[in-house]
């Protein structure tokens, strides 16, 4: 009789241990192939009136990774003024980038699109080839220029900032802290709102020092993965990364992070890829 109990609760258990681990299985393949689209509105006395609703579709590390037409389609659903896409379009291992030029072929027929290089860009032997052809399709290359967008009479300022990886330089953190404050600096402008395209969130007190008055940044994948909360790793920050999605504000600039859209090595685990739109309101 105990026998037949002690084989009973085995099999009990090895039934729910077999049920949680296709669970995990389903909701992890879910995770993977489905987009989230996260909204933000960011209010500033700096905004204007006429940019009142100004809508900003954010694509980040997309690794050429082809999402069959869903991406292009609930890009082109939220009729955003601008598209910024802010690095990694590319996976440097195979360079391939042939499903990301797709996509940005449909995304300049919904609005202008602004291009800042990530890492993955910097470390590609062809990034240069891949940038002209961006170029040659209506991409802007944004990499350490600013852009006045205007309405009606009035403007706000669009700075895009090349990842800090394609510089030269000894120390990675300070180093990198110092470069990309005095880009940021030398193309603000003063009395307009300064939106900047970055990259890397684990600069934020660089931004912050600088001055910028929105950030939008990738690069951390959402720490990978995802519990409750918070991320397990990100590059650039370690173990229990602080930046790996959502909007951080310290002092007057609001940082926004995407957890991106692709992967460059690892799958994610309840970490759904993102498509954000930000929408400026004036106060």
């Amino acid at each position: 009789m105990v026998r037949k109990d002690k084989a009973f609760i085995v099999t009990v258990v090895l039934e729910i241990l077999a049920i949680i681990f296709v669970s995990l299985g389903i909701w992890i393949a879910y995770t993977n192939f489905n987009i989230d689209v996260s909204y933000y509105e960011v209010k500033d006395d700096l905004i204007p009136d006429e940019f009142d609703g100004f809508k900003i579709a954010q694509v980040s590390d997309l690794h050429d990774r082809d999402w069959k037409g869903e991406l292009e389609s609930l890009v082109a659903a939220e009729k955003p003024d601008i598209i910024v896409v802010t690095g990694d379009i590319i996976n440097s291992v195979n360079e391939y980038y042939y499903n990301s030029l797709d996509f940005l072929k449909q995304a300049i027929k919904i609005a202008p699109v602004y291009f800042i290089s990530g890492n993955h860009e910097a470390n590609c032997y062809n990034y240069r080839f891949i940038k002209n052809l961006m170029s040659e399709i209506g991409v802007i290359i944004a990499d350490d220029k600013s852009f006045i967008i205007e309405r009606g009479d009035k403007r706000i300022n669009l700075i895009g900032i090349e990842d800090p990886s394609a510089t030269e330089t000894n120390d990675y953190f300070d180093s990198y802290h110092v470069i990309i404050k005095e880009k940021i600096n030398a193309l603000k402008k003063e009395g307009l709102y300064n939106i900047v395209l970055s990259h890397r969130p684990e600069y934020f007190r660089a931004y912050v020092e600088a001055g910028a008055d929105l950030v939008l940044c990738g690069h951390a994948h959402g720490g990978q993965v995802i519990i409750g909360d918070k991320g397990l790793f990100a590059p650039g920050q370690g173990f229990f990364p602080e930046y790996t999605q959502g909007i951080h504000i310290k002092n007057d600039t609001s940082m926004i992070v995407s957890r991106g859209l692709g992967d460059s090595v690892l799958p994610r685990v309840n970490n759904m890829p993102e498509l954000v739109i930000v929408t400026l309101r004036s106060k």
